[in-house]
Order: structure tokens, then sequence, then C-alpha cells
């Protein structure tokens, strides 16, 4: 029960950071994949941030937002989060998203097939679906505060919409 209580107001701290963030980061060039969109199913630029290494071009480097520092407490609580309640999990990359909507997809490029993934913020809804491989629903999440292991590189998955603001961490190995 302690640990569960240790857990649940480090997740609230990382929460509160992130509701601090009053001009959350975009990225546009992600429009170009069709199944990403925002939290209205319209296409368009992304709110996220993306911490740790990054591969561009088959080069691996650190993050902009790693580098600058700009989201260092967060970036600190996060790892440090992940240090404690899950110190086997490989990733090298958190993928922050704030009202972000993923219809189903595999994260192809991902180098192993393990993520964690958690919701925070004070929403209603935004469940993760697991689907079979005919995209069929298999399963469906609650991963507010609920942190879940699952394999995201061959698992076809999709998030239920939502109302309120919803802030999804995600882990990668790339």
């Amino acid at each position: 029960m302690k640990k569960f209580i240790r857990e649940l107001n480090h997740l609230r701290w990382i929460e509160k950071e992130l509701q601090k963030i009053t001009a959350f980061p975009t990225v546009g060039n992600r429009i170009r994949f069709s199944k990403m969109f925002n939290s209205k199913g319209k296409i368009a630029r992304l709110n996220c941030i993306h911490l740790g290494m990054k591969r561009f071009g088959g080069k691996l480097s650190i993050t902009n937002r790693s580098k600058d520092g700009r989201f260092k407490y967060l970036e600190f609580l996060i790892y440090d989060y992940l240090k404690i309640y899950y110190p086997s999990l490989p990733y090298n990359q958190v993928l922050i998203n704030k009202n972000n909507w993923f219809d189903i997809h595999k994260d192809k490029n991902n180098k192993q097939d393990i993520a964690l993934l958690l919701g925070l913020g004070n929403y209603k809804g935004g469940e993760l679906n697991t689907h079979y491989e005919d995209k069929t629903l298999e399963k469906t999440h609650n991963i507010r505060y609920r942190p879940i292991l699952f394999k995201n590189k061959t698992t076809y998955h999709s998030v239920n919409k939502w109302v309120g603001n919803r802030y999804s961490i995600i882990t990668y190995l790339i």
C-alpha cells in the first residue's frame, strides 16, 4: 500500500509540472502521418515533448528539449519515476503528448517491443485500446494514473476520445 501511495504521489508531481506548461511545444512535421490527429480528430500540429534520444537520418542524437533544458525538472521527475518503478525497462526516449488523439496503429520504428504508457491530467475517457491483428478490439485499458507495459511495436493500439486535458507519457527504444 505504501509503495502504491508513493507511486501515485510521484505521478501527481509529474502531472503538476505538466500543468505548469502554458505553451506546450508543437511538432508539425508529423502531419504527414495520416493516423495522428489532435483531440478533435483533425490532422494538425501535435502538442508533444520528446525527451532523451532521437534518430534522424540514421543518426542518434539528444532531442532538442533535453538539450535546451526547458523541461529539466519534468525530465528529472519522469526519469526518477522510471528508475524507481521500472528499473529494467529498456528505453532511450520519452514522448509526452498533450491532447493528441491516435487512431489504430503500431509503433513500427521501435527497436524493442515493450513500452510503458500512462495517462495524467483531468480528463474522462481516453482509454488505450489494444486490437487483434484483424484490428478488432481486444481490450480497453484505463491508463489514468495506471501505467501499462504493452507491446507497442507488434500490437495494434488506439485511443478512445476524451473530455478535458489528457497527457500521455510513453517510453520508446529507438
